[in-house]
């Protein structure tokens, strides 16, 4: 077999490596021709990978990153597309095929084209990160290994990302320096060049692999020695609270300060000039105008167009700008003063599409219910959607119906992409897991592989099937386990959104639902329960509604009514811990010898799922309870809740065990609180007592 193609394409040349690994692993010889060195006959088996382009006077015979394979004549495969991503993506898809055992076409052809043009992963650097915790203390040397990205950054590729985005509220100091204000960096001229030439590497290894490189950042945002430097206090560095309550020692609310001080101003241009000269892989840029700033909207926009915009101008780059709109609502204040400043295919808007809940409801309602699009004119407008897990960052995730619905719902008129990723967590080492036993992988993103496998292709292909998923993980599971694997998840990955439609908390600091946690208030106790809101906007009913019906004998969520009530959620929750189980326990009975490294690591997830999953249906089934005796006064009801939650303990119980089986605690970023279910056992306790002392309003204790 030949295999003819241009391999002075970095993207072509890394399809083509996918393919000849599947060849080899199929015992199929091959020689290869590169189209590059003279006139190439076409042979009568082989691949041909080629890039067709217009006719003068045509348009482009393929789209943006579109391919087309078919078999031009029995036993020669074509790969076409009119881009190197085309090409990168069609080498991809026959690569695969090939390892599924597919050899010919039969006169079929695949064609497939994006449904969402960027498709791209939120990685919060862990240098000023937008919080502090271990998920960012424990991956500060990884982040400073070049093998570390080339491996992520190959896994993107491979799952058809095209984007990278980093995130952090001053990159500065660690990616460019400039003479002007070179007392402003920490580093010695050694350390400077060394993070230069990390960050060139991992800048020019994505451009190789088809994936673009974004720099976001919180605006204005320095650090205390940067403070220093520009000859002012150290306090105007602190991060402090973002709604900035305090007067600090510069005699004005800080925000305000920071907002209005020309050397910070300055500072910020000359920065962001420096890493477009520096990185001219960099391919653009992020920020918002809300948080830690002062002002009206007019105010902050102008921050932006003098600091930002200025130094896109100044740097002779054409470059995408993003807008972040997070905590703010300045629609018209955008639209007049920053978006004319750039070609309309330049600009975008971002938008947090589910809030910090990914995993609750495949059809957010959050645009309409803040109205998110206020002085927008969407007609010439392009839109971002950031979407966050801050949901599950221990147990693996996988839902391809879940996340199929979801990019589904992403495909609007409007909408050219979106990125993935969580404020408080990083997919870098794995230092949650017990470095022993079943260990056999190295970084997080190798342990939670389908999940970024799902978002991946089904925003490139919706159509995906199972067999996708099965032959991606049969590297970890095995050819006859994987697909009983994926089912497991599938049911398992139902858990989470369940909880979090019918307990709803906007922001990921307030409520983690894979631990029960909160910022604000730690465990989330009964009480918290029993009064709680549901996911707005989907037609979920909360639980005090919900008795209040029952009560007046109002009929409930009948069939497609549209309504999802607590009892459905209850009995979701229910099903999907009994489905699980069965196929853990399946799992568990076959694998035998084989339950080892990611087999027997994902069959612990399955079973700490089984029991998460019954911990809040007992939890849910207590406040519903409470809230029947609360309008009612019947105190059988408030047993039933004690009983319920006598069960949850148990539950929880049992969660522990399985966590603490090949888990360690640490330290949460944005809940501030040790992650570990055994720690919070007495709180979980506790919930028995207070069911059993709660009382009516205005009944004497």
């Amino acid at each position: 077999m030949q295999l003819i193609y241009d391999h002075k394409d970095p993207l072509v040349r890394f399809g083509m490596q996918q393919i000849k690994a599947s060849l080899e692993r199929r015992g199929i010889d091959f020689v290869e021709k590169f189209t590059q060195y003279g006139t190439t006959l076409l042979p009568e088996r082989g691949i041909v990978v080629t890039k067709v382009t217009a006719v003068k006077g045509a348009p482009v015979p393929y789209e943006d990153q579109s391919f087309l394979i078919a078999e031009k004549r029995p036993g020669r495969i074509h790969i076409e597309g009119s881009d190197s991503r085309g090409l990168l993506y069609g080498c991809l898809e026959w690569a695969e095929r090939l390892q599924r055992g597919q050899d010919g076409l039969s006169g079929l052809e695949i064609r497939q084209k994006p449904a969402l043009g960027m498709r791209g992963v939120k990685f919060n650097l862990p240098y000023a990160p937008f919080d502090s915790g271990d998920p960012f203390v424990k991956n500060e040397e990884t982040c400073l290994d070049f093998d570390f990205w080339k491996n992520y950054i190959d896994m993107l590729a491979l799952n058809r990302y095209n984007c990278l985005s980093l995130w952090s509220e001053h990159p500065y100091h660690m990616m460019v320096v400039s003479p002007k204000y070179r007392a402003a960096n920490p580093f010695s001229d050694l350390e400077i060049e060394r993070n230069i030439q990390l960050f060139r590497n991992v800048f020019r290894y994505a451009a190789d692999r088809g994936i673009d490189v974004y720099l976001f950042t919180w605006n204005i945002r320095i650090l205390p020695s940067v403070a220093a430097a520009l000859g002012l206090p150290e306090t105007v560095g602190d991060f402090g609270n973002m709604y900035d309550e305090l007067i600090h020692r510069v005699g004005i609310p800080l925000n305000r300060f920071r907002s209005r001080s020309e050397p910070i101003r300055d500072y910020v241009r000359e920065m962001v000039l420096q890493l477009l000269l520096t990185y001219p892989e960099l391919k653009g840029l992020g920020t918002s105008a809300s948080e830690w700033m002062d002002g009206d909207g007019y105010e902050r926009e102008q921050w932006i167009v003098e600091t930002y915009v200025e130094a896109i101008k100044e740097s002779g780059r054409d470059i995408p700008f993003i807008h972040r709109t997070n905590m703010q609502n300045a629609g018209k204040e955008i639209r007049e003063l920053v978006a004319p400043l750039f070609p309309k295919d330049r600009f975008f808007i971002s938008w947090k599409y589910s809030n910090a809940h990914a995993y609750s409801h495949p059809e957010p309602q959050f645009e309409k219910l803040w109205g998110a699009w206020e002085g927008i004119d969407l007609e010439n407008t392009q839109v971002l959607y950031t979407v966050r897990n801050d949901d599950v960052f221990t147990h693996r995730w996988g839902d391809p119906e879940y996340v199929r619905a979801y990019v589904l719902g992403m495909m609007k008129p409007y909408v050219k992409g979106f990125y993935w990723g969580a404020d408080g967590y990083i997919w870098g080492n794995d230092f949650q897991h017990i470095d022993h036993g079943h260990k056999t992988w190295k970084y997080d993103f190798e342990r939670h592989l389908l999940q970024f496998q799902l978002w991946g292709r089904l925003s490139y292909n919706p159509d995906a099937g199972d067999e996708v998923w099965s032959t991606g993980g049969r590297q970890q599971y095995g050819r006859e386990h994987a697909p009983l694997f994926l089912e497991g998840l599938r049911h398992a990955s139902k858990i989470i959104p369940a909880v979090n439609r019918l307990f709803w908390i906007d922001y990921d600091f307030q409520w983690h639902p894979e631990s029960c946690l909160s910022q604000v208030s730690g465990f989330k106790t009964i009480l918290d329960f029993v009064d709680g809101s549901p996911m707005p906007g989907v037609g979920v009913m909360s639980l005090k509604e919900y008795a209040a019906a029952e009560a007046a004998g109002e009929q409930v969520g009948p069939p497609n009514s549209g309504v999802e009530t607590p009892a459905d959620i209850i009995g979701s929750l229910r099903d999907a811990a009994d489905r699980t189980e069965q196929t853990a326990l399946r799992l568990q009975s076959e694998l035998g010898e084989l339950c080892g490294g990611h087999a027997e690591c994902t069959l612990y997830d399955l079973f700490a799922y089984v029991e998460m999953g019954r911990y809040y249906a007992c939890k849910f089934s207590a406040a519903l309870e409470l809230n029947r005796y609360r309008l009612s006064g019947e105190a059988h009801l408030r047993e039933a809740a004690v009983t319920a939650l006598e069960q949850a303990a148990r539950h929880w119980e049992k969660l522990g065990y399985y966590w603490s089986l090949h888990n360690k605690p640490y330290f949460m970023a944005r809940v501030k609180r040790t992650f570990g279910y055994p720690f919070y056992m007495l709180d979980v306790s506790a919930d028995i007592e207070l069911a059993r002392r709660f009382m009516r309003e205005g009944e004497d204790a």
